[in-house]
């Protein structure tokens, strides 16, 4: 099974130019991370996958299910009133 958590982003270097997710401690983690993301983000936090095949992975298959899955959650949603 997953983890499903939810991180602080903190600013990181000369004037916030880059920010930080800490790594849940659950997670086994190598001396570097891969990361491809867009407005959704997947990591390898042990870095064992290429940027490329991440980003690739990204752009092929989580992107384009996942924006009619939740815009069909989001339908199911009563409203209150």
């Amino acid at each position: 099974m997953g983890l499903a958590t939810r991180r602080r982003v903190t600013p990181r270097g000369a004037k916030g130019a880059s920010k930080s997710i800490v790594i849940p401690s659950k997670l086994k983690a190598g001396q570097t991370a891969t990361i491809a993301a867009n407005r959704l983000m997947i990591v390898d936090p042990r870095g064992e996958i290429s940027e490329d095949d991440l980003l690739q992975f990204l752009e092929k298959f989580v992107e384009p299910q996942f924006w009619p899955w939740l815009k069909s959650m989001e339908d199911q949603k009563p409203e209150f009133r």
